[in-house]
Parts: structure tokens; C-alpha cells; sequence
């Protein structure tokens, strides 16, 4: 074994992460999954430098290397990013065509999506700000859909709330088309969020794409006092839209701005084995936060799309990974959290949600119901839903059952 240096480039500073250890004599492809490792840059786009010069595509490619000697490792689309920043500038240019921009926007979108589905954002989490600003102004740029948004919001709060007034606002952030709606009823304010789902987009030909999981797990969340009250409006124009619409928590506080060093670890190993259990990511530090009572509140996320959530091993990914596939200052969180210490914090969270356990679809019935009479099609259905909800009762009792 010899000691050697991983560097990532590309970043806003280059990053020299541990010495680690190697055999001088592993193949490439374990050399590969050793770095991404470390790096969390995926095996396919990996561009490896060793001494001034692409490491050789070869069997056992450092037999020679010596103690200490570095390998330098970068994104291969870094120049995407780039590139995404130059297409967000140019269509945030006021003096060029409307037509112009729009084009430019798509660019953008289209280019973010190979950056996020490439693992990107895991590598250059430092970047994670900078695109979250700027995606969700490009999705508004070329998003069409305001007046749904608006038609939609009117009819179902002034139905909830009889004789309330509305005013809307444009989201501010995120990755998603969506606004910000005012309802004050009986002299109170209250203020929803209001979106499209995960894998709607911010198109027509893509919005009545509906995941009946994502909306179970925006609800379950509510049921266990992890999420805000939480509806399910739909526009029922010419083509069928279906949006979440979160009521703002009181006195929420992003993960970023807690001072509290013993509160930040608290919420974030807690999303981090409620990621595990309930299989929901996009949980960074804009996302989770803190109520007024100092608990976990997780505002917005997206459920993984896989026909499996059941984590076989669910204690050891608790214990010893900090790869939640999500962005920021959550995984740099939790990399310094001992296990020792997540144990303790996940043992203590654990009871407050025993109501998993008595949990069933019916949370959601209202909504199934009115979507049926709606003659809605899913693209994830009730079967699914029911599916998932097996695994997540499945890893909850799991993790409990290593702590009896």
C-alpha cells in the first residue's frame, strides 16, 4: 500500500482531499471507484491527470507512483457549467429580444439537466447556490403557465377559504415553475407556496405528468410533523395541471442561517435517515430548516424515481455514509458528524414518527378521488403508491428493530 493525493479542480478552489491509501498495483476501474469515492465525481465523467498528463487507460495504470505523488481529477463537464452561466447571462440581457432570451433560457435548462443528471453538484457543491438562483429564473423565463398558476390558486382557496382575498407573487428560487400566494380570510394572512411537481417541468406537454408518490410523501411528511400543511391544487383547462401548494412555516429558519452548531446537526441527521427511509433527495440547506420549536421542518424535496426503496442495510448507511445525493452544507454537515453521535440523534427522532406505522394511502383519498373523478392519468399510480409505502414502513422498522 502506498500513500498517495486526490485534487479536485475545477471548483471555486481547488480542493486536496486526504491522503488516502491505494495499492500501487489496483486496476483502473478500482482506481475509478476509489476517486469518486472520495470525490463524488460519477466513474463515467472523470477526467484523471497524473503528472502533467492524462493518466493512460491502462490495466494497473500507477505502478510507478511514488509516496505522496498527486492524481488531479476534474468534472468532464465542467465546460457545460460554463457554458450554463454564459446562456443564464445572456438571457437575463434586457436589451436583447424577448425571442433571444427565451432561446437562451432553454439552453440553460437543457444544459442543467445534463449537469444534474452527470452527479455535478455533488463534486462542486460550492456551485450549488449560484445554480439554484439561476435555474429557477430561467424555468420562469420560459415558463407559460402563469395564468394557470393564478386560475388554479383562485379557484381552489376562494373555495377553501369563502369570501378571502388573493395576491400573487413570482417565486423567488428554486428549480421549479411556481408562486407565491397571499390568502388573507377573516382578517389573517397566510402564505402559500405553490409549484409544479418534480418531473412536470415548467411545459404544458409535461404538467399533467402526475406522481401520486411524491404527493403521499408531501403529506406523510405533514402527518409526522416534518412538513408543512401541504394541498394539492390542479387546473383543469384545456390540459389537466397538477400542483403542491406548501403553507409557509412559521418562524422557518434555513439550515444556512442556524447559528445553533448542536441544532444544525440535529436537523441534518435527521433528514439524512428520513432520506434514507422515505427515499426523497434534493434536501439541501435552502430546503430543511427549523421551526419556532427548534424542529425539522423539510419544505421542499423530490422522490427518487426507482420501483425499489427498501434500504437492505439501511443501520450501515446511517452510521457510515454521508452521500445523501444531495448538495451543500448537509453533506458537509454530516461528513463531520461521528457515528456515535448519529446514532444518538437518530434513536431520539425515531419515536416521533411512529405513526408511520399506522399510516395508509388514505392519507391522500380526498385527492385520489377528486383526481379520478378528474379522469386523471398517473404516470406513477395508487398500485405505486401503495408499493412504496410497504418499503418505507419496511426501512422504518428496520432501523427501528437495530436499535431495540
Amino acid at each position: 500500500m502506498i500513500s498517495i493525493k486526490i485534487q479536485l479542480v475545477g471548483g471555486n478552489d481547488d480542493r486536496s482531499f486526504n491522503v488516502i491509501q491505494v495499492d500501487n498495483k489496483i486496476l483502473y476501474v478500482d482506481l475509478k471507484k476509489k476517486i469518486k469515492s472520495v470525490t463524488f465525481v460519477p466513474i463515467d465523467f472523470q477526467e484523471l491527470h497524473f503528472r502533467g498528463e492524462h493518466l493512460p487507460v491502462v490495466e494497473r495504470p500507477i505502478q510507478d507512483i511514488k509516496f505522496g505523488e498527486e492524481i488531479v481529477v476534474k468534472h468532464s463537464l465542467l465546460e457545460t457549467w460554463r457554458m450554463y452561466l454564459m446562456l443564464c447571462d445572456s438571457a437575463n440581457d434586457t436589451e436583447k429580444e424577448k425571442s433571444e432570451r427565451t432561446m437562451c433560457a432553454q439552453s440553460a435548462i437543457d444544459n442543467s439537466k445534463r449537469l444534474e443528471d452527470s452527479g455535478f453538484f455533488l463534486a462542486y457543491f460550492n456551485f450549488v447556490t449560484v445554480w439554484i438562483d439561476t435555474i429557477g429564473e430561467m424555468m420562469r423565463l420560459v415558463d407559460r403557465t402563469q395564468d394557470a398558476f393564478e386560475q388554479s390558486a383562485t379557484r381552489f382557496f376562494t373555495k377553501k377559504f369563502p369570501n378571502s382575498t388573493l395576491k400573487f407573487n413570482p417565486k423567488q428560487g428554486g428549480s421549479r415553475a411556481g408562486i407565491v400566494v397571499t390568502v388573507t380570510w377573516n382578517g389573517e394572512e397566510t402564505t402559500y407556496y405553490m409549484k409544479t411537481y418534480h418531473r412536470a417541468g415548467s411545459t404544458i406537454s409535461r404538467q399533467n405528468e402526475l406522481d401520486l408518490r411524491e404527493m403521499f410523501a408531501y403529506r406523510l411528511l405533514e402527518v409526522i410533523g416534518v412538513g408543512p400543511v401541504v394541498f394539492f391544487p390542479f387546473y383543469d383547462g384545456p390540459t389537466n395541471i397538477h400542483y403542491i401548494a406548501t403553507e409557509e412555516v412559521e418562524e422557518f429558519k434555513e439550515l444556512d442561517k442556524i447559528d445553533d452548531v448542536v441544532l444544525q446537526k440535529k436537523l441534518v441527521v435527521e433528514v439524512y435517515l428520513l432520506s434514507l427511509i422515505l427515499g426523497i433527495r434534493d434536501l439541501h440547506e435552502g430546503n430543511i430548516g427549523s421551526t419556532r420549536e427548534k424542529a425539522l421542518s423539510i419544505i421542499d424535496f423530490y422522490v427518487v424515481d426507482t420501483d425499489n426503496f427498501q434500504r437492505r442495510r439501511i443501520l450501515d448507511d446511517l452510521k457510515n455514509k454521508s452521500n445523501v445525493g444531495d448538495l451543500g452544507k448537509v453533506r458537509e454537515i454530516l461528513t463531520e458528524i461521528e457515528y456515535e453521535e448519529r446514532m444518538k440523534i437518530a434513536k431520539d427522532a425515531l419515536p416521533n414518527w411512529s405513526r408511520i406505522n399506522s399510516i395508509t394511502i388514505d392519507i391522500i383519498g380526498v385527492e385520489i378521488k377528486e383526481l379520478q373523478e378528474l379522469g386523471t392519468k398517473y404516470r406513477i399510480g395508487t398500485d405505486d403508491v401503495e408499493s412504496y409505502l410497504e418499503d418505507i414502513k419496511f426501512n422504518y422498522d428496520s432501523i427501528c428493530l437495530a436499535f431495540q
